[in-house]
Parts: C-alpha cells; sequence; structure tokens
C-alpha cells in the first residue's frame, strides 16, 4: 500500500515540474541586463535584402539589424520606442537617426564588452511605410510597402498604367510639397533621378491624358485609347497595348491630325513615330482597290502604297480610245470625288471609276439613233403599205 501511494506521489510531482516547465517556456524571454527596457527581440529567420541601400535611410522601428558576436550572431529589430537592445550590453536608441549613424550607435555599444574586430553590424531587413497610387492606374489604392521602395516598383504593385495615363505630368505629393514628375523620361530616357525613392504617406498621382494627347489604334477585336508619348514609335506602342492583341494583324492604316491618310506594312513600320490625334486601324488580311468602267478587266487589284490611280488603270487593261484618263473618278466611303490619276493617293478599299471617252460616248449615241432611225423607217414603210 505504502509503495502504491509513493508511486502516485512520484508521478504527481513530476507532472508539476513539466507543466512548470512548459509554461515557462511560453513566457517570453527577453535579452540583455534589464528586462525591463527590452522592446526587441532576436530573430531566428534567416532575412536578407536585395539590392544596395542608401547610407542616409532613415531607420526607424520596424527595421532589423544583423549582430555578429564572438558568440554567435543574433538578429535583432528597433523596437516602436526606437531602440535597440544587444544581449550583455544593454540598449542604444537608433530612432530617426541616418543607416551610417545608427549602426555606429551600435558598434559603439558593443565595444563597451567587445573588441572590434570580432564584431560587426548591418541591417538585413527595412521596416513598412504607407503609400498610394490613385489616377490612371489599373488597381489603385494604398500599399504596405518596404522602406526605399522607388517609384516604379509602386507602379507595379497596383498593376501598371492604364492606357490613357498622362505620364508626363504626374505628381508625387509629400507632406505639403508636390512634386511633378515626367516619368516618360525614366521609362524611354533611363533618367535614375525621376524614379524616386517613396517616403511614409507619399501619394502618388497619375492623371488621365486629354483627348488631344492620345492615339486611337482599331482592330476587327476592339479598339483602344492610348495616351501618346513622344518619341514613342509605332511598335512600342503595339507592344504595349493591354486590352487586345495585335495578333496576326500585317497592315495599318494612319490618319494624321490634318486628315492625311497613310497605309503601311506593319513589319515595315515599327519605327514611324506619330503625333497626338493619330488614329491607327490594323488589317489582318491584304487590302484591295477595285477598278471598274471603260477597262479590260473590271475587279479588283492588291493595295501597293506606292500606286497610283494610273497604275491600276493600267493594269486593268484600259485604253485611250474606250477610256477616259480625263475623267477618272474615285468613289470612297460613299462620296464620289474626282482625282488626278497621275498623282492623287488611292487608299485601300477605293473604287476606282474610268468613264467611257467621248468618242465611245457619241458612237453609242449615233448608233442608238442610227438604230431608233431604222426603226421608224420600218414603221412608215409598214404603214404606207396597209394604206394602200
Amino acid at each position: 500500500m505504502h509503495r502504491i501511494l509513493f508511486l502516485i506521489f512520484t508521478l504527481f510531482v513530476s507532472a508539476v515540474f513539466a507543466a512548470d516547465a512548459s509554461f515557462s517556456a511560453s513566457i517570453p524571454q527577453f535579452q540583455g541586463q534589464d528586462a525591463k527596457f527590452q522592446r526587441t527581440s532576436t530573430v531566428q529567420e534567416p532575412i536578407n535584402i536585395e539590392g544596395a541601400i542608401d547610407s542616409n535611410y532613415v531607420v526607424g522601428p520596424g527595421d532589423y539589424f544583423e549582430i555578429l558576436l564572438p558568440k554567435g550572431m543574433d538578429v535583432v529589430q528597433v523596437s516602436p520606442e526606437g531602440n535597440v537592445s544587444v544581449a550583455g550590453c544593454g540598449i542604444v536608441n537608433v530612432d530617426s537617426l541616418t543607416l551610417s549613424q545608427a549602426k555606429a550607435a551600435i558598434m559603439k555599444l558593443l565595444l563597451t564588452k567587445y573588441e572590434e574586430r570580432f564584431v560587426q553590424v548591418q541591417i538585413v531587413k527595412m521596416k513598412k511605410i504607407h503609400a498610394s497610387v490613385l489616377g490612371a492606374v489599373i488597381s489603385p489604392g494604398f500599399r504596405s510597402i518596404d522602406a526605399q521602395t522607388r517609384l516604379s516598383t509602386m507602379i507595379g504593385y497596383v498593376a501598371g498604367f492604364q492606357p490613357l495615363a498622362d505620364k508626363k505630368n504626374m505628381k508625387l505629393i509629400r507632406g505639403k510639397d508636390t512634386l511633378n514628375i515626367d516619368f516618360t523620361l525614366y521609362e524611354r530616357d533611363g533618367v535614375d533621378s525621376i524614379n524616386v525613392l517613396l517616403e511614409n504617406n507619399d501619394v502618388v498621382f497619375v492623371p488621365y491624358a486629354t483627348s488631344d494627347q492620345t492615339i486611337s489604334i482599331t482592330t476587327l477585336r476592339g479598339a483602344e485609347t492610348v495616351s501618346h508619348v513622344k518619341g514613342r514609335t509605332f511598335g512600342e506602342y503595339l507592344d504595349n497595348l493591354k486590352t487586345m492583341a495585335v495578333g496576326d494583324n500585317r497592315w495599318a492604316k494612319v490618319t494624321t491630325p490634318d486628315g492625311k491618310v497613310e497605309t503601311y506594312e506593319i513589319s515595315k513600320a515599327r519605327d514611324i513615330v506619330f503625333e497626338p490625334k493619330t488614329k491607327i486601324e490594323l488589317w489582318n488580311k491584304d487590302p484591295l482597290v477595285y477598278v471598274g468602267g471603260a477597262v479590260a478587266a473590271v475587279g479588283r487589284a492588291l493595295y501597293n502604297p506606292d500606286f497610283h490611280a494610273i497604275d491600276y488603270i493600267g493594269a486593268s487593261g484600259v485604253t485611250i480610245i474606250t477610256g477616259s484618263w480625263k475623267r477618272v473618278s474615285v468613289i470612297r466611303d460613299g462620296n464620289s470625288f474626282s482625282i488626278d490619276p497621275y498623282h492623287d493617293e488611292i487608299q485601300p478599299g477605293d473604287y476606282i471609276e474610268i468613264p467611257r471617252s467621248i468618242y465611245e460616248s457619241v458612237k453609242d449615241v449615233t448608233l442608238f439613233l442610227a438604230s431608233l432611225l431604222s426603226v421608224l423607217s420600218t414603221v412608215i414603210i409598214i404603214s404606207n403599205q396597209f394604206s394602200k
């Protein structure tokens, strides 16, 4: 009986000690000499920063430092009060110091206990800041980002620009200051000073382009109006279309702001630079020109940007006897007008009409009158026969 009671007592004591150990393990363990000053803790997971950090970066709560000590390596976080705690050395406040100043302050604390050759300090993770992007972007709104995030990276976080974004007149609102940004200088020319580092509570505003600063592009699958960018080529516009695919389109009909129409083969026109208010129509089929009237072969011909009406007429077999060179007309968009067959421009879809020559017209009238007189003579002869 005594043995059974002793065994139960032993099991009870063991259980109490195990529970106490488990409870103690769940209590956060602070580093340093005095727990009441500690608000940072060692971070066990590896943390890495991609890219270099400006030495003028301002340190604050949420930043992480990696500290190399003779006993090993610790990663500590800057507390909400701006303090960094190092076990066995104490604490140091680094809030609002530049990165170089903060590292120097931490090193000064470490040197109170260790030799300089055995210690090292570096930042391994930066604090989060908050910024917003409004206006002509795909997914505008508020974002929590790493400190030292650049403007181009922030634009990526909001899924990029809308087609009508006016990148030349962007604004960065920082407190009471407003900075005007021409983002095309960074995109086109790589001007790094345009790609600024964002700060906490920055607001980026991307306006929409006005109608006189746009280019419209139309295909059989849809239409898109994009912001005009000075110096941007036709090929770059096509590569940046977001809402529709260029697909297998081979030709482009371009209407300039002054109404002039040109047709290009896309593969040969990618380096052309257009003015604002240009309209572009893309085709996936070969454009045709239609020829009719006093020609030997009425029909259609493949459009050639270097051809004039005279070339299409000649290919259709007209002659100076049957057709008139001086009165050639074109039917375009339902309207008919006379043209100079040697110089005036022909557009895809035009219907070129060659009227009959005066000789042919007079001959037709003469034949008609002769036929009419023949019929009348026959009628008179028959009438006279019956009258007898």
